[in-house]
């Protein structure tokens, strides 16, 4: 349990799901008398009302709000409802994150979640595709609980690999696991959407239990109803806890630090917008070094906005780089006819999340032949739901920089020479992307 900026309590077991149903009697006679669902209809009303507190009084930021309280509680549903046995593990179906996201899923990832039980051998094996970025990451609650990066895997020349993990030692490629963990995340990170080719990932577990799943009781469903209110609850806590924050010391910039600086994902670099029409904010930042980068916009809530169907994310691939080894986005109400134009779909406010991978190293040691999961152990979430800072400093990645800019000028705020993007350009450019991202996700093979 913590606390967030506001005092309130924050259940993070609930961000286990599947760790707390699993608790559900078989045996209760109980005839379900709609207790529950009463219960689950007023957590609804304390989330909108949450929401409505931090987010503006305008129509399409608060159309936005309603709309991103049914992609939590869809997100929730499928956690809840699509938990499966820990003994009979299987991966989610990758989360098709520009309409039911979480958390400001990345746009151009393939997610993946399993169920686990920290009692209990697994062996996940398979084949690894060409991501930018993979990485494998186990939690308690919110609490990072290990992770696993693509030398971890150890894999063979043509990207097979075997890695088996849990409480006592076995054979092979295997990991300790740390008591708590109840489920695992995989993120697969691409540059290329047309050419992305998501890995191959199987899950078995090793052990017996003798235990009949699913069980069908009050005690389950109503474990389910109480588990999807408080999920959204706290959701909704969080991540407006977390904008409150940011735009408190951040309209229209970016963090200081970045955020995951200490740990082995990816480090994100947050910022936050309130734009009034005919305004645009203007980031720069250097071409940064790695295989991986991508920025993207949520609204105030923390849902990604449609990437599918607008612009509202770039990356590597993707983005215009200027002359003088510079990247500049316009982030903007309507089309300022750049190539690196973010749409904020009208939003006055949200957030923007920068991603940079991790630099190559060319004196990286290999990988230790055996480690625990506890080693890359982290709370890297705590910081959105309290707002403290990261006790980390990093000097590898410098926060981008942001001002505000006339759109109708936003021409001279930009290198000589610089590129324009008629309605057509756009429109196909628009076309392509929906096509890419159905495939992508799509094509997440299991």
């Amino acid at each position: 349990m913590s606390r967030d900026m506001t005092g309130s309590t924050v259940d993070w077991s609930f961000f286990s799901m599947a760790k707390y149903l699993l608790t559900a009697r078989p045996e209760d006679p109980r005839v379900m008398d709609g207790d529950e669902w009463a219960v689950l209809l007023e957590r609804l009303a304390e989330a909108a009302e949450l929401a409505r507190g931090a987010v503006p009084a305008e129509a399409v930021d608060r159309a936005g709000m309603y709309r991103g309280l049914l992609q939590l509680l869809s997100f929730g549903l499928e956690r809840s409802l699509g938990a499966a046995d820990p003994a009979r593990p299987v991966f989610s179906r990758p989360w098709p994150v520009h309409l039911f996201d979480y958390g400001a899923g990345n746009p151009d990832a393939v997610y993946r979640t399993v169920v686990l039980r920290d009692d209990l051998t697994y062996r996940i094996s398979g084949t690894l595709g060409n991501a930018g970025f993979i990485g494998l990451e186990f939690f308690d609650g919110t609490r990072q609980t290990g992770s696993l990066l693509a030398a971890d895997l150890r894999p063979g020349p043509d990207g097979e690999f075997e890695v088996l993990f849990g409480p006592r030692e076995r054979p092979g490629n295997w990991l300790r696991v740390v008591p708590g963990t109840s489920y695992l995340l995989t993120r697969e990170f691409f540059g290329d959407w047309a050419a992305a080719e998501p890995a191959r990932l199987h899950i078995e577990c090793l052990d017996e239990t003798g235990r009949k799943w699913p069980v069908m009781s009050a005690d389950r469903v109503g474990k389910e109803l109480e588990a999807l209110g408080t999920w959204l609850v706290e959701s909704v806590r969080v991540f407006t806890g977390a904008q409150r924050n940011g735009m408190a010391a951040y309209t229209n910039a970016f963090e200081a630090r970045p955020s995951r600086a200490d740990s082995d994902l990816p480090v994100i670099f947050h910022g936050f917008w309130d734009l009034a029409p005919g305004d645009g904010l203007l980031v720069e930042m250097p071409e940064p070094a790695g295989p991986y980068w991508g920025i993207q916009l949520s609204n105030t809530l923390w849902n990604t906005l449609d990437f599918a169907n607008r612009q509202t994310s770039l990356n590597r691939a993707q983005a215009r780089v200027d002359g003088d080894g510079m990247i500049r986005f316009v982030v903007a109400h309507a089309d300022p006819g750049v190539p690196n134009w973010l749409d904020t779909l009208g939003h006055r406010q949200g957030a923007i999340h920068l991603r940079l991978g991790p630099a190559p190293k060319e004196d990286a040691a290999p990988p230790p032949p055996r480690r625990d999961l506890a080693v890359t152990r982290n709370d890297w979430m705590r910081s959105w739901a309290d707002g403290t800072e990261e006790a980390v400093q990093t000097d590898a990645h410098p926060a981008p920089r942001a001002r505000v800019v006339k759109l109708d000028g936003v021409a001279a705020e930009l290198p000589a020479g610089a590129p324009r993007v008629s309605p057509g350009e756009r429109r196909a450019v628009l076309d392509e992307r929906l096509r890419q991202v159905v495939r992508m996700q799509g094509d997440a093979r299991t």
